[in-house]
């Protein structure tokens, strides 16, 4: 792994570990390719072919025991002077480049993590919520340079410690009777709550994005503009694009059902709770 990068003026960068997530980060960069004339890097961990792929540059690392680690340590080394960082499970459907304009006036850009806020950290303030870090754009400066190195620092000494007991992953039958006050986020997946703490102990301008530069999918969110960035799993990320930005008029996404067919759903649910009671009175 070599110590340092070629700088350059801006780009778009990956952190990958292992065949799967490499090839899941080599979809999301095409698809950013489409729009964006911008270089892109991906560090990975195994050897990855980019040869017919312009603009797109692999350098090799050695992962750690984490991979959420290994992220914020491959974030640390971009060789940009303004940089989108974004995870392997995004999908691209329209420019980006223009979220470095942001970082005229701005360190950091980045949205709120939508399926929480981030509980548990007496040292923040309550109403300073999570972000989602999934896309994270950035400039290089001495403000930065400490902030990423305090992130580090964090989330490594979190895996070595829980930081909050209690705060951790509760047992199969808590999380499915869903236990007021666990957040999901704690952990061995630590690295946002660190952001938070990091973005709040640290004097940097943080901008916070909208949705729409960040659409995770699986958590209702209401969107104005065209959704740029999907965040998620798909099969065909081209149509659920064609879908989500059919219109630019606000809208939750996913689409609420009709109250017709909710309250169908609950009535088959409650038949279903009675003949399985039913039947067991059978036996």
């Amino acid at each position: 792994m070599k110590d340092a990068l070629t700088p350059a003026a801006g780009g778009v960068l990956y952190s990958a570990v292992g065949d799967a997530y490499a090839a899941e980060a080599l979809q999301s960069a095409r698809s950013s390719m489409r729009h964006n004339r911008l270089p892109h890097l991906l560090f990975s961990s195994v050897d990855v072919d980019v040869d017919s792929d312009q603009g797109l540059s692999v350098e090799r690392f050695e992962p750690s025991a984490n991979a959420y680690l290994d992220k914020v340590a491959n974030i640390r080394r971009s060789p940009f002077e303004r940089s989108i960082y974004l995870d392997t499970d995004t999908f691209v459907v329209d420019e980006i480049v223009h979220l470095l304009r942001l970082l005229d006036r701005f360190d950091l850009a980045v949205a709120y993590e939508p399926a929480h806020r981030g509980r548990g950290d007496p040292d923040v303030p309550l109403a300073f919520y999570e972000f989602n870090t999934g896309v994270v754009a950035w400039r290089s400066s001495e403000r930065m340079a400490a902030f990423m190195r305090s992130w580090e620092e964090t989330y490594s000494a979190w895996l070595r410690d829980e930081p909050f007991p209690g705060a951790g992953k509760p047992s199969a039958r808590r999380r499915a009777r869903r236990v007021p006050g666990w957040d999901p986020s704690w952990g061995g997946a630590a690295d946002q709550p660190a952001f938070r703490r990091c973005a709040w102990q640290h004097d940097v301008r943080l901008f916070v994005l909208g949705p729409e530069y960040n659409f995770r999918l699986g958590a209702p969110t209401t969107v104005v503009e065209r959704v740029r960035v999907i965040h998620g799993r798909d099969r065909d990320f081209d149509a659920l694009a064609a879908r989500i930005n059919s219109t630019r008029n606000p809208r939750q996404l996913p689409r609420a059902r009709p109250l017709r067919m909710r309250v169908k759903s609950k009535l088959r649910r409650i038949r279903g709770r009675v003949g399985r009671t039913a039947a067991r009175g059978l036996k």
